[in-house]
């Protein structure tokens, strides 16, 4: 399953494409996700792939190239309480990966460096955070930008969930074949703990028109940031 043709996908570029893409614009977008329960009705792969979907509509406003989504998450639902078909990985596996790929991203010359977090446990996201100001606080020509997907837009009033209204709404805007709200259980409030459903009910809260909505706002704060971040460095 692919979202969609891009001519920003990182891993459908051929060399020369890659080299002219990061002359015109050098930023590298890094969607980072997990392998994690999100309730019955919403794929497991949730996190990365919508953070892949909000990076690859960024990139089509900024320019720049988007990594394979990255499905790699700590502090899952897995440890919390003991969801199955998570994939829990550790925090030294997801800072030495960070690591590396910040490090040779920056050995290929691009100069914005956003992460995008579509898993947001705040365990995961210290993790990520730790390296990216290692990072910066070693190379102070290149800027990292870090962050949930939905931070963006706090003042906007959007608020980040766990396979609630907002993050199946994203789904059935993004991957509509993925998501099947009559798998939810009827006739009872759903919870964190039993369904792993957190925030407004998806059963009553969620729709294609609010995902897209969300997305847009979303995006459009993204390569807001990131064209105010290359401008400064252009005129460094």
């Amino acid at each position: 399953m692919a979202y969609r043709a891009s001519s920003h996908r990182y891993e459908l570029m051929r060399p020369g494409e890659i080299e002219s893409e990061r002359q015109h614009a050098p930023i590298a977008y890094i969607p980072w996700g997990s392998l994690e329960w999100h309730g019955l009705h919403n794929a497991i792969g949730l996190d990365a792939l919508k953070a892949h979907a909000i990076a690859l509509d960024a990139a089509d406003i900024t320019g720049g190239v988007v990594l394979p989504p990255i499905f790699a998450g700590y502090g899952t639902m897995k440890p919390f309480k003991g969801f199955k078909h998570t994939i829990e990985v550790s925090a030294e596996t997801i800072k030495a990966l960070l690591r590396e790929l910040l490090e040779q991203l920056k050995d290929e010359g691009f100069k914005v460096l956003v992460l995008i977090m579509g898993h947001y446990g705040k365990q995961h996201v210290d993790a990520l955070m730790s390296i990216c100001e290692e990072f910066q606080s070693r190379h102070c020509d290149i800027v990292v930008l870090a962050f949930p997907e939905y931070q963006v837009a706090v003042e906007d009033g959007i608020r980040g969930d766990h396979a609630g209204a907002y993050e199946t709404s994203l789904m059935m805007h993004y991957y509509p074949e993925t998501v099947d709200l009559t798998l939810l259980p009827k006739g009872r409030k759903l919870s964190i703990d039993e369904d792993g459903v957190g925030g407004e009910d998806p059963r009553v809260q969620a729709s294609a028109q609010f995902g897209k909505e969300t997305a847009q706002l979303i995006v459009r704060r993204i390569a807001e940031r990131v064209n105010e971040t290359l401008k400064s460095i252009r005129t460094a």
